[in-house]
């Protein structure tokens, strides 16, 4: 499952499902709760591993880790060249909360960016979070990249958030085929590609 985070009320959140060789997307509404959205999407769909797209720790200084100075950004994020989960706030709260949730019941949630994924697959020279025409050209050329006995409903991507769903979703895949680019350490909190 792979999960595009907005705003809470603002109806921005887009869910990536693959199961039983489909891929098919969900949308929160506007003024649906999105946390409860993604709550109850995962506990009906139980994902091997849950990849949303934000932050999931706070900078290692406020752990106490040895070697964390930085009081903004964690390794993770110099290195994928994110935005800082201090920064982000009540977003970042939102999900290690989620996070916290889905781990009671045994679902497992990883931070992932979908952009650095998008630059792993040249999207920005094909106008990756752009104007519409790109977002039709971005589409076509991710779900080329699937195996064709896999079943992908295309016009469900109808948004760049769908579209980061989406490859939070293949991120997701990349993680259980061991695939998977890994930036910062265990300990303060990892973001996979």
């Amino acid at each position: 499952m792979g999960v595009d985070f907005g705003s809470r009320y603002a109806g921005t959140t887009a869910i990536a499902v693959y199961e039983s060789a489909k891929v098919y997307f969900l949308s929160c509404k506007k003024d649906e709760d999105a946390d409860q959205f993604i709550f109850q999407s995962a506990l009906h769909f139980r994902p091997d591993a849950l990849f949303l797209d934000a932050p999931l720790s706070l900078p290692g200084l406020y752990k106490g880790l040895a070697g964390c100075t930085d009081y903004f950004y964690r390794k993770a994020d110099v290195q994928a060249g994110a935005m800082s989960p201090m920064f982000l706030g009540g977003l970042t709260a939102r999900a290690i909360r989620l996070k916290d949730q889905l781990k009671n019941h045994q679902i497992p949630v990883y931070e992932t960016y979908p952009k650095l994924l998008a630059v792993e697959l040249s999207l920005l020279t094909h106008g990756y979070k752009g104007n519409k025409s790109d977002l039709l050209t971005c589409r076509r050329l991710l779900c080329c990249l699937f195996n064709p006995k896999i079943s992908i409903a295309e016009e469900g991507i109808t948004s760049w958030h769908h579209l980061d769903a989406l490859l939070a979703l293949m991120s997701a895949m990349k993680f259980v085929s061991h695939e998977s680019k890994i930036y910062g350490d265990e300990a303060e909190g990892q973001i996979f590609c």
